[in-house]
């Protein structure tokens, strides 16, 4: 029994180190998806002021080229008042022009002052036709302008709708990794409590090995019985009455990596556990992960374990004969409904149930 707990014991051990090597590698990768978080947040951050900005700035050149447009409006608007004055004073200088020409036959009037007169209407539609070719051009550079500035404006558009593409797919794989570091969050915490239970369950067996390596001197007075434990394998009683197995010895446990190392028997709550043999009980003690539990020690190195159980009905050194009544069967030690956990041990060697019991 003893032999048995210390490499409990052991086992305990080596798991908490186990957890504990897994434990440093799960935080390395919390503080790289940290890191790795923290980066795309700052993307994401950086992506935004940056769309602001051009948002911004394609206001402007769309506010630029709209003004563009009303100045090229106005400019075309010039023109064809030029262009209309010019044919005005077209059709006036040479309407003065017959006018002239005729009174100066007809009255003999000096031709020079019809010639300064006809030469001010020449100058005046030059200057109209130079006045046309400036506004002329003026509305061309305008076009140019308002159709330049109106492209940019597009691409800046087509440049924003990128920049807020990428974006999104930043936020995305932001959001992901962020599920990513909470699932990774919850199982550092629950490695992180089933490291804590392992560490209170070792404490639990180092005390049960102190417990029993105090009351070895029992084993004196258990070797001197008659008829061996040893001598009734496959001819013992089950502990309850109709000892049908739940689960079976090397069995894997739920959500373990361990088996099971005895059996679980059904059982109702209240039911009387009897023991399997003639013995004397070493431990009867709650006990993390077996609840309520009581051992007895048969000789020659075969113990009894009796786990799961509402009450016990026997103490620590009292004798027993086999099929007495011991405990009563419940659900302590965390179970869900009403079992019995009952195993059997050789020098700390667990045995299988259904080889001893018929």
């Amino acid at each position: 029994m003893i032999d048995a707990r210390s490499r409990d014991l052991s086992d305990l051990d080596r798991q908490m180190e186990g957890i504990g090597a897994e434990l440093t590698g799960q935080n390395a990768e919390r503080q790289a998806l940290i890191a790795e978080l923290e980066q795309r947040e700052k993307d994401v951050a950086a992506l935004a002021i940056a769309g602001r900005e051009l948002d911004r700035v394609v206001g402007e050149q769309t506010r630029v080229a709209q003004e563009l447009r009303v100045r090229e409006s106005q400019a075309q608007t010039a023109l064809a008042e030029q262009t209309r004055r010019l044919a005005e004073s077209l059709r006036t200088a040479y309407a003065m022009g017959r006018t002239d020409g005729l009174r100066m036959l007809l009255n003999q009037e000096d031709p020079v002052r019809a010639s300064r007169v006809l030469s001010y209407f020449a100058y005046f539609n030059r200057e109209r036709v130079r006045g046309i070719q400036a506004v002329e051009a003026s509305a061309a550079r305008l076009t140019r302008l308002a159709g330049d500035a109106e492209r940019e404006a597009g691409r800046l558009r087509e440049f924003a709708l990128e920049q807020e593409a990428a974006r999104v797919r930043l936020e995305a794989a932001k959001q992901e990794r962020a599920q990513v570091l909470a699932a990774l969050e919850q199982t550092i915490v629950s490695r992180e409590a089933d490291l804590v239970s392992l560490g209170r369950d070792a404490e639990n067996l180092r005390l049960l090995v102190e417990h029993l390596r105090q009351r070895a001197q029992i084993q004196a007075e258990l070797e001197i019985r008659r008829d061996p434990f040893a001598t009734r394998q496959g001819r013992l009683a089950w502990p309850l009455l109709e000892g049908r197995i739940r689960a079976g010895f090397g069995t894997q446990k739920p959500d373990s990596d361990s088996t099971w190392d005895g059996c679980l028997l059904a059982a109702r709550e209240g039911e009387e556990v009897r023991t399997i043999y003639d013995g004397r009980v070493v431990y009867a003690d709650w006990l993390v992960g077996f609840g309520l539990l009581l051992v007895i020690d048969h000789g020659d190195g075969f113990m009894s374990f009796y786990g799961h159980n509402e009450a016990l009905l026997k103490d620590v050194g009292e004798w027993v004969s086999a099929a007495e009544v011991i405990a009563l069967s419940g659900n302590s030690g965390g179970r869900d409904e009403p079992v019995l956990y009952f195993a059997i041990r050789h020098h700390g060697e667990a045995l299988d149930p259904t080889r001893w019991c018929g």
